[in-house]
């Protein structure tokens, strides 16, 4: 298994040992504190980069103007990648991980919440007095110590799902007004820091399952436990802003399986595997054929794929995306000026591409080997990609 990287690359992030404006082609990541082979998740920020591996321990590389790296270090970039000590985490080891702008969290197996990097915007869920930059993995407690399920940070927020169901939203966060009618969402405080509340206003009809950021909107995957839903996964709540249509709400006719958020565009992968897109299109971010002259589309529109290819995951950048097939091939599109489509090229994309990473990539795999191992990255600002495959 190797690790590959492309994009921008003017913080190291792409943990080739140096910094550069761009790399336009898949490049081999080789000195990295990580073994390839045990890479669970690759996760990635405005200009840093997170990996987690399979025994728990979380790996760092790119800009650390604000500690985002959590390496407890001053140095402002770090072009290869790291370990961040377990001690930081109480020596228990970390279930999931996650990225911002400038910003980083885990949730260890025990369900406890970290964060760390900037809090300009109380982001880290604290108070900003003392704090307006955290360089190491801090353990946030969130009301009755409620277990932590998932983390999602936006530019200037973070939104963290407990087990029971409930989000709590830090930083700022703009709810269109009205709001959904099926939340009920209230002000707090927690730690000195004001403090968003989101839950269902019927749980015994709705539930919340996960939670997706954008630049500054938010999508919620949900369970319809009514009589009618049956316990489906067709809708979807939004929150924030929806300047391009990316916070319009819909229900699919089949399950979601996988939602995909950029900064202004979503995608959502239906249990049928159909791919619906919608949101912001100007640099042919959604990979529907063509660039938008009005630049939204606020309703989803289909993204297809050669017909022998099925989605096993897709993830949206800032302003450009990445799919991965159950077969192990990869496809790009949309924004491109820093080489972030890897097809040695700076121009944008509106249709789907088929990146062939190497003449043997994927060759001697198995597709149930593939599926488990070729986790794919996109940072969701600065535009750098990390992919790992099988050779």
């Amino acid at each position: 298994m190797e690790v590959y990287a492309w994009g921008a690359n003017s913080h190291g992030q792409l943990g080739l040992g140096f910094e550069s404006e761009l790399c336009m082609t898949p490049q081999r990541v080789t000195n990295c504190s990580f073994a390839a082979p045990q890479v669970r998740f690759i996760r990635g920020g405005g200009g840093h980069v997170l990996i987690l591996d399979i025994n728990g321990r979380v790996h760092a590389c790119g800009w650390n103007n604000r500690g985002q790296l959590g390496l407890d270090s001053t140095e402002e970039c770090h072009s290869e990648f790291k370990m961040i000590p377990t001690e930081y985490f109480g020596e228990v080891p970390v279930e999931t991980i996650s990225c911002g702008w400038d910003i980083s969290g885990a949730i260890t197996l025990t369900k406890r919440l970290y964060v760390w990097g900037s809090n300009a915007f109380q982001q880290l869920g604290i108070c900003q007095r003392g704090f307006n930059a955290v360089r190491r993995p801090m353990p946030v407690k969130l009301p009755r110590e409620e277990p932590a399920q998932r983390i999602s940070f936006g530019l200037r927020h973070c939104a963290v799902l407990t087990q029971d169901n409930k989000i709590y939203v830090f930083g700022r966060l703009r709810i269109m007004d009205p709001p959904p009618i099926e939340l009920d969402i209230t002000a707090t405080c927690l730690h000195r820091c004001n403090t968003m509340k989101i839950q269902a206003h019927n749980p015994n009809e709705l539930r919340i399952v996960s939670i997706s950021s954008g630049q500054n909107h938010m999508l919620l995957k949900c369970v319809d436990l009514s009589e009618s839903g049956g316990g489906s996964t067709k809708r979807i709540l939004t929150l924030g802003d929806n300047k391009f249509g990316q916070s319009n709400a819909f229900q699919f006719d089949d399950d979601v399986r996988q939602l995909a958020v950029g900064w202004t565009h979503n995608a959502a992968v239906l249990k049928n595997d159909e791919i619906l897109v919608w949101g912001r299109n100007c640099y042919g971010q959604l990979g529907i054929g063509s660039f938008s002259e009005q630049q939204a589309i606020p309703t989803p529109l289909r993204l297809k794929l050669p017909e022998d290819q099925s989605t096993a995951r897709i993830h949206m950048g800032a302003e450009h995306g990445l799919l991965r097939s159950t077969g192990g091939q990869v496809y790009t599109w949309g924004w491109n000026e820093h080489g972030n489509c890897g097809n040695n090229s700076t121009d944008n994309l509106f249709f789907v591409l088929f990146l062939q990473m190497h003449p043997d990539a994927f060759r001697t795999a198995t597709s149930q080997t593939v599926r488990r191992w070729s986790w794919i990255l996109l940072c969701h600002y600065r535009t750098c990609k990390l992919i790992l495959y099988i050779r």
